[in-house]
């Protein structure tokens, strides 16, 4: 997310009143053909792209279609202006002692090898990248070299507290003013939220982990340096420039999975600047090969005059859940249709059961929020005068958010997720949020415990799971209808939903050869939609990983079929 920047009427070299449109795209002035044709190298991949970036006073900058699109097309492709070890770790995170080699992003062990100059832990002394001055060497290694690394390698706790990869990415933020000032200068121009994260817990926690751990060890030091030798290496790195960066940083990071299973955060200046909505338009994709750049991609068919909308946010979250992260982390709040929407695009995702009052049973009523958009909003019943205030709903759900936190963290079994889906659908309603997760874990669980094999479900069982995966997969098409976002949720929905079409036509291979072929061809369209919804997700571990459990069951399918035909 970008600040609103350069005024439209102002020449976008210079930035003075101007009156000289540009020919093709109508949106940028210059003062003169002089500045005209400085800028043109810059503002060619914007003129011929498929969009164009405007501002208003709600959104900011934000980026609006000049031509229709057709799904599956890229949008736009963008280097990034920086990219680093993961910007958040959790508590955990920060216990483990692995993190990224410093050189090429390969998981490496705390202790173990370090660059030979720095100490910084890296994946092999022989690691091409450690003397790459656009990766870790030159000014990076340099001044990293300054800070009191650990004599004691054998002491873990002392080694993790010291190697943090987390401050590394405000570290290269602030080395963009040496190794790239056109990168450093449009960095500066993104939104930081300084004064709305002033207070925060993000602010606190980033101020410990980051701000002074990078002046005490490293920048401090930098400058006893530069009074030594007379000679300026970075202009600024004083506190003030640090909080903000961390403001940009928190307001813009995109997160990069590797093949590795570990996570990178990028900041990028256009991708950026990509609206939220809990409807989005399109997805994004990275090139682990080409240095982490970004392609954003048409998710549905869009058309000339829409926003390019990505998703900040979980889909699989409530309103209020959605909107407090987004509060957090964002500093605003979604007014999308789905938000706006009491039941959540006719889902009900968030929705209650009405049990009435102590005189009079309510039947089937649902309580639903009254206004979507406050978290203190009174909770209403479409059926009767009941009336449930939102503190009390709060208390419940966090009760039982406690409660599918606990039982998904362990290993469940399908009675203890049954028993848990029963007890909570005595509150809510049968599309709630809470009851889609455990449904979700229970298609999964039948047909591979121990017990609840394919073979050893009854046909109702084979049934009760087939009308799960049907009601899941409804709920998704409702919540994300062109799968932009639940690919892997909807993928494993069709996983399942062929384990069981196999299970029923092996049943009755024997007595009925054609209503067998009907259930092996079910099983085999269910496969090939999987495949298809899985073609946003193979950039990432999870995604390549449930695509082979894919071809295995297709290629598994195709036996049947042929043999049959055979």
């Amino acid at each position: 997310m970008s600040s609103s920047g350069n005024k439209k009427d102002c020449c976008a070299v210079c930035q003075v009143p101007a009156t000289l449109t540009c020919s093709a795209c109508k949106s940028v002035k210059y003062c003169g053909k002089d500045h005209q044709r400085e800028h043109w190298k810059e503002h060619k991949i914007e003129c011929e792209s498929p969009y164009k970036i405007e501002s208003d006073a709600i959104l900011g900058r934000h980026l609006l279609v000049t031509r229709d699109i057709q799904a599956g097309n890229v949008i736009f492709e963008e280097a990034p202006l920086v990219v680093g070890p993961k910007w958040f770790l959790s508590d955990r995170e920060q216990e483990v002692p692995v993190m990224p080699c410093v050189g090429c992003y390969t998981p490496c062990r705390i202790g173990g090898f370090g660059c030979s100059k720095c100490q910084w832990p890296c994946c092999s002394p022989h690691c091409e990248d450690i003397a790459n001055p656009n990766t870790h060497g030159g000014i990076e290694c340099d001044i990293l070299k300054l800070g009191p690394s650990p004599k004691n390698t054998g002491d873990l706790k002392a080694m993790t507290d010291y190697y943090r990869p987390d401050a590394l990415l405000v570290f290269k933020c602030l080395l963009l003013q040496k190794r790239n000032p056109k990168k450093w200068k449009k960095l500066m121009e993104m939104q930081s939220h300084e004064e709305e994260r002033k207070g925060s817990d993000l602010h606190e926690d980033a101020e410990k982990r980051v701000v002074t751990y990078l002046l005490k060890n490293f920048l401090e030091p930098l400058k006893k340096l530069e009074e030594r030798t007379k000679e300026k290496l970075l202009a600024q790195y004083d506190a003030t420039i640090l909080r903000r960066i961390c403001g940009i940083i928190e307001t813009n990071y995109m997160v990069i999975s590797l093949s590795t299973g570990l996570e990178l955060s990028g900041v990028f200046f256009t991708a950026c600047m990509m609206e939220h909505s809990c409807l989005p338009n399109a997805y994004f994709q990275f090139n682990e090969c080409n240095e982490f750049g970004i392609s954003v991609i048409a998710g549905r068919d869009i058309a000339a005059g829409e926003h390019i909308k990505i998703m900040y946010t979980n889909m699989l979250w409530a309103t209020h859940m959605r909107h407090e992260h987004l509060q957090i982390t964002k500093h605003f709040r979604c007014k999308c249709e789905r938000c706006c929407d009491p039941t959540e695009l006719g889902t009900y995702f968030s929705a209650l059961k009405c049990a009435g009052d102590a005189n009079k049973k309510c039947e089937g009523g649902i309580q639903l929020p009254k206004d979507p958009l406050d978290k203190n909003t009174d909770w209403i019943c479409n059926k009767c005068p009941m009336i449930i205030n939102g503190e009390q709903v709060s208390y419940l759900l966090t009760q039982m958010t406690e409660e599918v936190k606990t039982l998904m963290s362990r290993r469940p079994t399908v009675k203890q997720v049954e028993g848990l889906i029963e007890k909570l659908s005595t509150f809510l309603h049968p599309n709630h949020y809470h009851i889609f997760s455990l449904k979700h874990c229970l298609i999964q669980l039948y047909g591979n415990e121990m017990g609840y094999k394919a073979e050893q479900l009854s046909s109702g069982q084979l049934q009760k799971k087939l009308k799960m995966c049907e009601d899941l997969y409804d709920t998704c098409q409702k919540l994300d209808p062109a799968t932009i976002r639940l690919a892997i949720y909807v993928a494993i929905i069709f996983h399942e939903m062929h384990s069981i079409y196999m299970e029923q036509g092996r049943r009755i291979l024997d007595n009925d050869k054609a209503k067998a072929m009907e259930a092996f061809t079910n099983a085999k369209n269910v496969l090939e939609k999987a495949e298809d919804v899985l073609e946003k997700e193979l950039d990432g571990v999870a995604g390549n990983k449930l695509n082979d459990h894919i071809l295995r069951a297709m290629k598994n399918v195709k036996f049947y079929i042929e043999n049959m035909c055979s």
